[in-house]
């Protein structure tokens, strides 16, 4: 499929392949770290490509409320249940499945992480992560709030973390839409923005007890910079929504100054220029220049990996832990340069792990989204009135027998 223009439609094509890109990004940097091979620049920062996750996210979730705006009223609380009840089916399936796996095998993987642990203890991490069966680990697990609580947000062997935190998101969403306006309206926009970085400042003290942003405020600026980029998209104009994006990267330069927030403003420019150039002023020509990128993203492998992206996603340490403990169990492999090791355990990983992902995509992701949406007509679908039986003439009083 070609993708000429930056969206058709309700669907944006390159980001399949982008989504795709992003899954592949957090598996490369836990291969990485995990065959032993010392943190290289880009390669290692896993963290990254989630926030890459969480601009894609944060723009499909606007640009599909923008674009369903007059047959879903965003102010209709039924408006909200339809948007929760997809997003529910559509991560939770997969989510619960692998979430069981991972639980019941978590002593296993466990045992497997300490192996390798003991081969290159640069890589060491908590140990309780993958014993915690706690009822009380589970039960946030399973409703989802464990991203807001520090002591369950990093507490399987799931990266899950970010879950939590998309879940979060898409609670707010609807509010968050309704706060910024049908169109964009940039002092509403700036106080939204001004907003989150209070609500982040204020909450700073709790915020550090998690081992990862997997609590909202500390990631929100991140899903707003996608939501102005679409407002950008939708009114063809990306001027003031690209301010605003700015300032929201200024403020997390102001509080931290590490990869992870210039490779955000790294990520927002490019981000822009791929779904939005053409309105850029300035940018035209590097907008044509990445028109390949976009077809290239757009095209029936890019479809296929932003299909499987979400399984992969979740799925790959639980293959890759205990092919790694594996291979740490040879001497031969440990020889090996760094590099070797990371590609050996890679390749054979990433097999095993897109094959299950596929698998679960198409038996446990799909069904999952299709029965989502059966609800949803059933919700909207208008209460058929009551039927009306004819009483026959000689049953009725005698006073109205003439007039039937």
């Amino acid at each position: 499929m070609s993708d000429d223009r930056p969206h058709s439609g309700d669907h944006v094509g390159a980001l399949d392949g982008l989504r795709g890109l992003a899954a592949l990004w957090v598996f490369v940097s836990h291969v990485q770290i995990l065959s032993g091979l010392r943190q290289l620049p880009l390669l290692s920062w896993g963290d990254s490509a989630v926030d890459l996750f969480m601009m894609i996210s944060g723009f499909l979730m606007a640009h599909h409320y923008l674009g369903r705006a007059q047959a879903e009223p965003w102010r209709e609380p039924r408006t909200w249940v339809a948007f929760w009840l997809r997003r529910l089916f559509r991560i939770a399936p997969a989510y619960y499945l692998l979430l069981a796996v991972a639980l019941a095998a978590g002593a296993w993987l466990g045992h497997d992480r300490d192996l390798i642990g003991a081969q290159f203890p640069w890589t060491l991490t908590r140990a309780d992560r993958y014993t915690d069966h706690s009822l009380a680990n589970v039960l946030a697990h399973v409703t989802f709030v464990f991203g807001a609580l520090p002591r369950y947000g990093f507490s399987t062997p799931l990266p899950d973390w970010s879950i939590g935190l998309e879940m979060q998101f898409y609670l707010v969403m609807p509010f968050l839409m309704l706060a910024l306006g049908r169109r964009f309206w940039w002092p509403r926009a700036l106080l939204v923005t001004a907003a989150s970085a209070l609500l982040a400042f204020g909450l700073r003290g709790y915020c550090a007890h998690f081992d990862m942003p997997s609590f909202l405020p500390m990631k929100l600026g991140v899903f707003l910079i996608g939501m102005f980029i679409a407002y950008g998209v939708a009114r063809r104009d990306l001027r003031a929504p690209m301010l605003l994006v700015a300032l929201v990267v200024a403020l997390a330069l102001a509080v931290r100054r590490d990869h992870t927030t210039f490779t955000l403003a790294g990520l927002s420019a490019g981000f822009a220029v791929l779904v939005g150039g053409a309105w850029l002023p300035g940018v035209s020509a590097l907008h044509r220049a990445f028109m390949p990128i976009r077809r290239a993203l757009a095209s029936p492998l890019g479809h296929w990996m932003g299909e499987t992206a979400y399984s992969l996603y979740l799925v790959h340490l639980l293959v890759l832990l205990p092919v790694a403990a594996w291979l740490a169990g040879f001497e031969d492999y440990l020889q090996l340069k760094s590099s070797l090791r990371f590609a050996l355990a890679g390749a054979i990983t990433l097999a095993i792990t897109l094959a299950i992902s596929t698998l679960i995509h198409f038996w446990i992701e799909r069904p999952g989204i299709a029965l989502g949406k059966r609800i949803v007509h059933r919700l909207r679908r208008p209460a058929r009135p009551p039927e009306v039986v004819p009483v026959p003439a000689a049953e009725l009083p005698v006073g109205q027998r003439k007039a039937a």
